[in-house]
């Protein structure tokens, strides 16, 4: 038990740490599970002592099973004339992986091989026909008590009863019998790999040791036949494939030929040389063509220069190709000496003088010679001109036709390269079908498995128990998980506080501290001495924490007056308050503590001061003086303001008397002389105001755990 204090309700913010009212539903307290857990270990460990003994009783009445293993390992390299992954490329299988192994172990035709070996079809451990047939407990009811056939028919119409399914045919019973046999073999079947080795245990349980391992060593040995036959298989099928392959490739190789020497022909006979010899030709013609363009050029401007020096009147001397012409050179010697002759001629003679004249006459008839004879100069000039550009043209022409001639026979060779890439293709793949063809002709004769037996399964001597105690450990486990279960959903519908944490949850309230409960319910008087014998014991270290929590709930202005109040009776409200005074009395600070419970008094049994001496109900109504009412207990010297017990009346109102100005006069004179005032009031002093603090779910736990209308749990 637990007796809690609260300080003033202290603002929630946002940045506020108190606990959310919610804690409980959105998070997980491994801690208090934990303790929950703890405190519920009986149900639990009986719980678990009833799985245990259902566990023997289920596990005794198991049959035992035995257990033969056999080890196979697959994937080993030989010396292969050909791997026929490569044969086949695609439609081949990858048989190094672990999966694929196991699937063939468990597979069905598998399974029927061995069932045909063992003739296990005809065991009735596996074949359920071959059983004798097992009354049920309604057969044996209708037995007894047969039900009419008017009831029958009515609960058949009604859809209780199941209308009885059309008699199978036999070819049904026997595929049916026979799937039968097979899921029976397959259920005591276990393929386990052993590390990252290419090993595969095969392991079979059977209620026989003898069946178990003949089984095992069974599939073992099928599953090697099996390798065989696939082998040899495969190898049938690629070699018809490869054979079917091979001719479709000679067709397409010939044909391919065939196609190359058409185009040959067909280029050679069009163009009438090859591709080279075109070529040359083109490259000599364009050199040609080049330099009768030069040429051309040349003569053009030599053209144009004559002709407009002939146009212009230039001196046709100053022109070297009219100096060149001897033509030329003779008329221009003759001109020179006629000009000589005239010149030579005296000033006496006239200029209309026939010898003048005559020398004039042949002056001028010798520039019309010269000027006709570069006339013929440049018109042969313009010849030479016209015959270069009449050779350029056909030198064009030709190098168009050469150009064009080139582009068909490239057009051509760039046919025939890809018919050759495409005959040099078919006689390659020709020839390595082929030669595959005869690798795998004569791989049939060297087929060998890739799997062995590396240890046969022996007959075991004794029964396998792992089931049995695999089964015992999961009814236990599962008996403690209920049990744990059990101890959670009584831990839900408790209604009761369990903890400091949970209060402060719920209340949103600060625990000031916790006092730990005395044993066998111990009398004020012994908690009294056991705080004054054992200074260092856990109750005195808790309420001098409580002490220190009250003057320290607020640093700026501690308390001077702290009242203690209770929900329910019997929560040690008035020993907590006397052994706080007491802790203050030890730590020299003076104390005073008021008994304001007056109905139910109990300081006052507790201390037991004279009988005569005066009490709070004298000071209020004025016949004794206050300092008079004050007693001090002598063996702690604790300052008391007890109430009598003879006094006690059920018509007094505490309440008023407690609201009353002379009381508050008297505390707050009893506060001027004493450092701290504590005030044992009746149970439920605050409780209005402290249930209002509280958020609805708080208000809501504490109506479950206190009562329908509770007063309050804290001071």
């Amino acid at each position: 038990m637990f007796s809690s204090l609260r300080s003033k309700p202290e603002p929630v913010g946002p940045k506020s740490s108190e606990p959310s009212d919610d804690l409980d539903a959105g998070e997980l307290d491994l801690r208090s599970i934990a303790g929950i857990i703890w405190r519920g270990k009986w149900i639990i460990a009986v719980a678990t002592l009833i799985g245990a003994i259902l566990a023997y009783l289920l596990v005794s009445q198991q049959v035992s099973f035995y257990k033969a293993t056999a080890k196979v390992m697959f994937g080993i390299q030989q010396a292969n004339v050909i791997n026929l992954q490569d044969v086949l490329g695609e439609q081949s299988v990858d048989t190094g992986r672990l999966e694929d192994q196991i699937q063939i172990l468990s597979s069905t035709s598998l399974t029927e091989r061995v069932i045909d070996e063992l003739d296990l079809d005809r065991n009735p451990g596996f074949n359920p026909s071959l059983r004798a047939p097992v009354v049920t407990f309604w057969e044996r009811v209708g037995n007894t008590l047969p039900i009419p056939p008017e009831v029958t028919d009515f609960f058949r119409n009604t859809g209780i009863i199941r209308p009885a399914p059309p008699e199978p045919s036999e070819e049904e019973m026997t595929r049916r019998e026979r799937l039968a046999v097979i899921r029976n073999v397959q259920r005591g079947l276990r393929l386990q790999p052993i590390g990252t080795s290419r090993v595969l245990e095969v392991t079979y349980y059977s209620t026989s040791p003898a069946v178990a391992a003949a089984i095992s060593n069974a599939i073992a040995e099928q599953y090697i036949v099996d390798q065989l036959e696939a082998k040899l298989d495969a190898t049938r099928s690629a070699t018809d494939w490869l054979s079917t392959r091979v001719d479709d490739l000679r067709v397409q190789l010939q044909q391919n030929e065939e196609a190359l020497e058409t185009a040959r022909a067909k280029v050679a006979e069009t163009s009438g040389q090859t591709l080279e010899v075109t070529q040359q030709q083109l490259s000599s013609l364009n050199g040609a063509l080049s330099s009768q363009r030069s040429q051309v050029t040349r003569l053009q401007a030599l053209f144009d220069r004559l002709n407009q020096a002939v146009e212009e009147g230039d001196d046709l001397g100053a022109i070297s190709e009219f100096r060149a012409s001897n033509v030329i050179q003779q008329f221009r010697a003759q001109l020179t000496q006629l000009r000589n002759d005239l010149a030579n001629l005296p000033d006496s003679i006239a200029e209309d003088h026939p010898a003048r004249v005559g020398l004039r006459q042949q002056t001028d008839q010798l520039n019309e010679d010269i000027l006709l004879e570069a006339r013929n100069i440049i018109q042969a000039a313009r010849s030479d001109l016209t015959a270069a550009r009449a050779e350029e043209a056909s030198l064009q022409d030709e190098v168009r036709r050469l150009e064009e001639l080139a582009q068909l026979q490239s057009l051509g060779q760039v046919r025939i390269r890809q018919l050759e890439r495409e005959a040099e293709a078919s006689r390659a793949l020709y020839q390595t079908f082929l030669a595959r063809l005869q690798e795998t002709t004569q791989q049939q004769d060297l087929q060998e498995a890739d799997a062995r037996i590396l240890s046969r399964a022996e007959q075991p001597l004794y029964p396998e128990t792992v089931s049995k105690r695999r089964t015992a450990i999961i009814i236990i486990a599962f008996s403690a998980i209920v049990g744990i279960g059990i101890v959670l959903l009584i831990d839900f519908l408790n209604n009761t506080f369990r903890s400091p944490n949970q209060l402060e949850t719920l209340t949103k309230q600060r625990v000031l501290a916790t006092i730990p409960s005395g044993k066998n319910r111990a009398r004020r008087r012994q908690l009294l001495h056991a705080l004054l014998d054992r200074p260092s014991s856990s109750l005195a270290e808790a309420i001098r924490n409580l002490r220190t929590s009250i003057l320290f709930s607020n640093v700026d202005n501690p308390p001077k007056v702290v009242m203690f109040t209770s929900s329910i009776p019997k929560e040690a409200k008035s020993s907590t308050a006397m052994l706080v005074g007491v802790t203050s009395k030890q730590m020299g600070k003076s104390a005073i503590v008021v008994d304001c419970d007056l109905r139910l008094p109990s300081l006052m049994g507790i201390f037991e001061p004279p009988a005569d001496h005066p009490d709070l109900l004298d000071v209020i109504e004025g016949t004794a003086d206050l300092r008079d009412a004050i007693y001090v207990e002598p063996e702690t010297g604790l300052h008391l303001l007890l109430s009598g017990y003879k006094k006690v009346n059920d018509s007094i109102s505490a309440a008023d008397i407690l609201a009353s100005q002379k009381f508050g006069a008297i505390i707050a004179e009893l506060a001027a002389h004493y450092e701290l005032v504590i005030l044992d009031t009746p149970r439920g002093t605050g409780g209005h105001r402290c249930q209002n603090s509280l958020p609805p779910r708080g208000r809501r736990r504490l109506r479950r755990a206190l009562g329908r209308n509770p007063a309050c749990c804290c001071d």
